[in-house]
């Protein structure tokens, strides 16, 4: 009887070690699973705690393969947080590689940008295309008074229509040509509305940079042409050019010397074509090379 009573004992202890020896193991499997979930720092510091746990399972006379099995979940969570941090650190490496490239794109972008801008600078900044427009704007004043008005200009056009050349039609066509041209670059006519040099150059800066405006340029040359064009062919010779410069006020040397330039090709004509190609490049280009730059005469001199 002592030995059934004492039998009974032995199994209650051993069945109550066994139940609370899986009460533990239970335990630490869930909280292998939490820590697996949780963020890199969470899991860091609970591996702490968890060693504490192995601990004290070492302490409560757990079973050896238990012990072994929550030694095996231990390593379980190690590993975990081991492909965690390269998880975050290759995530981390990831989002710099792109925030340089990005910073990368951007400073060429800006220096592309820059680029841009330098060459889209204006045209008519150099000095060469200033000389050419203060030899034109002395052209024009037909009156020498350092300005230039309306008056001037309608001056000048009357001594291309009193040549005779033109046909009535023509020449009215030409006068509202060229009063048209002044109030596009100049403004309203009045006798107060003067232009000297600087502004003649600050009108037809803007002028040539301004697409729609700088399409018009020179529209008044194909009247030019013809009212010294006399007989008529679409040419124009060496006495006809000089003509051209009498009414421009310029001496027949002068003509001589820029006829000599410009004809290029040697043949001793000027077409309408050419003629007006070589008016507007005058205004539009700043090569220094181009005929274009003696057609209406000699440049003045530097300033």
């Amino acid at each position: 009887m002592a030995f059934y009573v004492v039998s009974r004992g032995l199994l209650r202890t051993s069945r109550e070690i066994l139940e609370r020896n899986m009460g533990v193991t239970v335990g630490a499997l869930q909280h292998q699973q939490q820590q697996q979930q949780q963020p890199l720092s969470t899991l860091l510091h609970s591996t702490g705690d968890y060693n504490n746990n192995r601990l004290s399972v070492h302490n409560s006379n757990c079973p050896t393969h238990l012990v072994g099995h929550l030694m095996s979940g231990r390593t379980g969570v190690i590993q975990a947080v081991r492909q965690y941090s390269k998880k975050t650190v290759s995530a981390a490496t990831l989002r710099r590689d792109e925030s340089d490239s990005d910073s990368d794109s951007d400073d060429e972008f800006e220096r592309r940008r820059q680029n841009a801008n330098v060459k889209r600078s204006e045209r008519g900044d150099s000095e060469f295309w200033r000389r050419k427009m203060r030899t034109l704007h002395r052209i024009m004043d037909v009156n020498h008074d350092g300005v230039i008005s309306y008056d001037d200009f309608s001056l000048l056009a009357k001594r291309f229509s009193d040549l005779g050349h033109l046909s009535p039609e023509v020449a009215a066509e030409f006068t509202d040509v060229i009063k048209q041209t002044w109030e596009e670059q100049f403004g309203e006519i009045t006798p107060y509305n003067l232009v000297n040099a600087e502004q003649f150059l600050t009108d037809l800066h803007h002028r040539l940079n301004d697409k729609k405006m700088a399409k018009r340029i020179g529209r008044f040359l194909p009247y030019l042409f013809k009212a010294v064009d006399f007989d008529h062919t679409g040419h124009l010779d060496l006495e006809q050019y000089k003509l051209f410069f009498r009414c421009l006020g310029l001496t027949e040397e002068d003509a001589a010397v820029s006829f000599a330039v410009i004809d290029k090709n040697g043949d001793g004509q000027v077409s309408l074509k050419e003629f007006v190609h070589l008016g507007r490049q005058f205004f539009l280009t700043e090569d220094d090379t181009k005929i274009s730059k003696m057609f209406w005469g000699p440049l003045i001199a530097d300033h």
